[in-house]
């Protein structure tokens, strides 16, 4: 069996990539067992990273040995998944350099060719090797229930992990401050610090994983009740909003010119006051109307600030 460098994280992608290695260099093929040995996880780790991962992209059994299959493996991706692995290779280089690493490396075995006519500028900040170490310890956290310690900016904080959270091009954690009374909490992923597992497991409502799911913004609050936020669309832009419709928007009418009312459940002004800005004069609140004479009142602000 050929002699690797054992990744130096035991993050999942870390070890895919090195199994994929060397099972693509190897013509004798390799087991389990010595997979097991040379990467410090058990057999089942090694079984569900072949099964459920690489076989897919043509790892194949031959006895005992796992080997490669070069043909079935260029042979595994029809063209719509070429073009997905295509994108998603552009938009990792947006994720930092240690990351980009990671996922061409890995992206790349799997296509075979990453040669694509394909651009997609995804405006997110970068992740280095430290911050996506904390970002697999908080998966696995998040995946156990577990609650977890940390520092963030000079303070230390005992949390409930709910979710990663991907808002405007930052990553964050969603959580439950356990030493706040439980209250709802978001923390920058990259300023947190010095992460721990604790041994202390919890367990989330279904309520609090339905309301989750309705997250517009880093502004959503889960401490906050929910309130509708009826918005007519001018016909110039309903197809952007049809394209990437809002996490809770829902229309309730048509009219004959092509636009539209939409209804969306936020828990902050500020969950859709940035977009409203954005599409002005195309946009329009028409309820709430505190909403709507919040919205004037700042546009006749920064009107007057110009003059």
């Amino acid at each position: 069996m050929p002699q690797i460098n054992k990744p130096t994280t035991n993050m999942k992608w870390d070890r895919i990539n090195t199994i994929y290695e060397l099972l693509n260099r190897t013509s004798d093929g390799v087991t389990i067992v010595q997979l097991s040995k040379e990467l410090g996880v058990s057999t089942k780790t090694i079984q569900r990273d072949l099964y459920e991962v690489l076989e897919p992209f043509g790892a194949v059994k031959s006895g005992r040995v796992w080997k490669i299959d070069k043909k079935l493996a260029s042979d595994t991706l029809n063209s719509n998944e070429r073009i997905i692995l295509g994108i998603l290779d552009e938009m990792a280089k947006n994720g930092g350099i240690s990351f980009y690493g990671k996922a061409h490396s890995l992206l790349s075995k799997i296509t075979q060719q990453l040669e694509h006519p394909i651009f997609a500028n995804l405006d997110s900040e970068s992740l280095e090797e430290s911050h996506i170490e904390t970002f697999s310890k908080l998966e696995n956290a998040i995946k156990a229930k577990m609650q977890v310690e940390f520092e963030y900016r000079k303070g230390i904080f005992r949390v409930k992990p709910l979710k990663l959270a991907f808002f405007e091009g930052f990553w964050y954690l969603l959580c439950l401050d356990v030493n706040n009374n439980h209250k709802f909490k978001k923390f920058h992923l990259k300023s947190i610090a010095n992460l721990t597992l604790t041994n202390e497991l919890f367990q989330v409502s279904s309520n609090i994983e339905d309301r989750l799911k309705k997250a517009n913004s880093i502004w959503f609050d889960l401490d906050k009740e929910l309130f509708d936020v009826h918005l007519y669309i001018d016909k110039d832009i309903v197809k952007y909003f049809e394209r990437k419709p809002l996490k809770s928007q829902s229309i309730v009418g048509k009219e004959s010119d092509g636009s539209i009312e939409l209804v969306v459940h936020i828990t902050d002004a500020m969950e859709i006051m940035p977009l409203i800005f954005y599409y002005i004069p195309y946009i329009k609140v028409l309820e709430p109307q505190w909403l709507a004479d919040s919205v004037k009142k700042q546009i006749l602000s920064y009107a007057e600030s110009l003059s």
